[in-house]
């Protein structure tokens, strides 16, 4: 039988029409499934954007740039976004008690991490602790220390690996690549303490209970933990000035988004400098525009207390 040349056209037409249709449907069907994280601070946040780079997962901080997390308050589209993630990672601790109401209405297909669950914690100084309470007040600053840093990320690596398996190659290997650099901050400050001279100096808040316990420095710090004191006592103010000038190197601290009024006083009464000891609690918009990491910060606190506690003169 003879085949016109017009049917034919149509023919072929007809079925290229039918491809294209079926196409998208086989794409999707084969397309892996898009995992969403949720983190409400920035180290969280941080850790879980290193540990899945170049993978489908996407990322959402709630606690922006910036913002006092200490007065921080949901709102409905943030518990929205909690309630709809694949992966919800927060903190614990005081300061996020208002998490606790949202994940008991969570839903059960979430995976929710509490870094606080997985690092050995130490109870926050006498000064700020809650005498009426009967539970213990814990410190919640646990990343300041890349020791539990090396914990915390593993945990979000095996729950994004697991969660995502066409990812899981990369993100364990991001997770190496990570752990690897974590590794190399924990001898370069294991090594720093001991070869130390002075007392760390800090005009300020101290949230860097785990690190100066893992890790063995001195300090002397304006304010305890993350206490409320804005104004320092003249006594206090004393106290850190005769810490500075006993120091090799008359450097001060302040944290990270201060004021730096304290700082300020100090290194004018003792011709001080004034460096910034970063918590990588959160961090400015500029910085986070920039991209700058959890890693980057804990390096330039590196160079920042080399500066202080080395006696260059001795060497």
């Amino acid at each position: 039988m003879k085949i016109r040349p017009k049917t034919f056209f149509v023919a072929i037409i007809v079925c290229l029409l039918i491809a294209l249709l079926l196409w998208p449907i086989n794409i999707e069907h084969t397309k892996p499934k898009h995992i969403k994280i949720v983190t409400t601070i920035f180290p969280a946040y941080d850790f879980a954007r290193t540990i899945s780079a170049n993978t489908d997962v996407s990322l959402k901080l709630l606690i922006k740039p910036g913002v006092d997390l200490h007065n921080y308050e949901p709102t409905p589209q943030d518990i929205i976004n909690i309630k709809e993630s694949d992966i919800f990672i927060y903190n614990g601790g005081e300061s996020e008690k208002w998490v606790e109401k949202i994940i008991a209405d969570i839903n059960q297909s979430t995976d929710v991490i509490r870094m606080m669950d997985l690092v050995q914690l130490k109870i926050e100084s006498d000064e700020h602790s809650d005498e009426h309470s009967d539970a213990p007040d814990y410190d919640e600053h646990i990343w300041t220390s890349p020791k539990n840093v090396i914990k915390i990320s593993s945990a979000i690596a095996n729950t994004i690996a697991n969660r995502t398996p066409n990812n899981a190659t990369t993100v364990r290997r991001n997770y190496d690549r990570f752990e690897s650099s974590l590794k190399k901050l924990d001898t370069s400050f294991q090594e720093l303490a001991a070869a130390k001279t002075g007392t760390l100096v800090v005009a300020d808040r101290f949230p860097f209970r785990y690190f100066v316990d893992d890790y063995g420095f001195d300090y002397i710090a304006a304010f305890p933990g993350c206490a409320e004191q804005t104004e320092a006592s003249p006594k206090t103010i004393a106290e850190l000035i005769e810490k500075v000038n006993q120091n090799p190197n008359k450097i001060i601290f302040k944290l990270e988004l201060s004021n730096g009024k304290t700082a300020q006083t100090i290194a004018e009464a003792t011709k001080s400098k004034i460096l910034v000891w970063h918590s990588a609690h959160n961090i400015s918009q500029s910085d986070f525009d920039s991209g700058k990491t959890y890693l980057d910060f804990m390096k330039d606190n590196l160079t920042n207390l080399k500066e202080a506690l080395y006696d260059y003169s001795a060497s």
